[in-house]
């Protein structure tokens, strides 16, 4: 009997995500000066609390979380992930969670409503986006503005994975 081929390196754990979503966002600040880690690290928090009862692997959710802005905020790329080892799935949801250029804002989020760890994650950013704390940082204009961006794109999700939801059922 042949051995079994040599196991490649072990996938990234949660906490290897964790610093390389730190060591990427490194120097990054959001719009009210914050050190912009913590938007991904809060992100990854409620996404893992979410990620259960919508059915979506609670580690899975918060790694594609914390990684959820690398792609467009960063050097690294979706390749880079999936060469790092992470989880396919993973790298599936940080894919549909990154913005293409000249994408309309429905195109992106059908992408994001496909995709049940994206779902997860999206939602647990817009939350966060949107968190009255954060913009009380900003002056109240901005903050008015971005306050309704956000629950736009909160109900056009919303829609998008009800119709991909029936859609799949449909099918099924």
């Amino acid at each position: 009997m042949a051995d079994p081929p040599p196991a490649g390196p072990p996938a990234p754990s949660l906490a290897d995500a964790v610093a390389l979503a730190t060591r990427a966002h490194t120097g990054q600040l959001d719009k009210a000066g914050e050190e912009y880690i913590g938007h991904p690290l809060r992100v990854m928090e409620t996404a893992g609390r979410s990620a259960g009862p919508a059915g979506v692997d609670p580690t899975h959710a918060r790694m594609a979380a914390i990684l959820h802005d690398v792609v467009e905020d960063t050097e690294l790329t979706v390749e880079d992930l999936a060469a790092a080892g992470y989880p396919p799935a993973v790298v599936a949801a940080v894919d549909a969670l990154s913005h293409r250029v000249d994408e309309s804002v429905e195109s992106y989020l059908a992408r994001v409503a496909a995709d049940p760890i994206a779902v997860v994650v999206k939602r647990a950013d817009i939350q966060d986006n949107s968190d009255p704390a954060r913009l009380a940082r900003l002056p109240a204009e901005r903050a008015q503005a971005l306050a309704e961006r956000y629950a736009g794109r909160r109900r056009l999700l919303d829609d998008l994975v009800g119709r991909h939801a029936a859609r799949s059922r449909a099918v099924g």
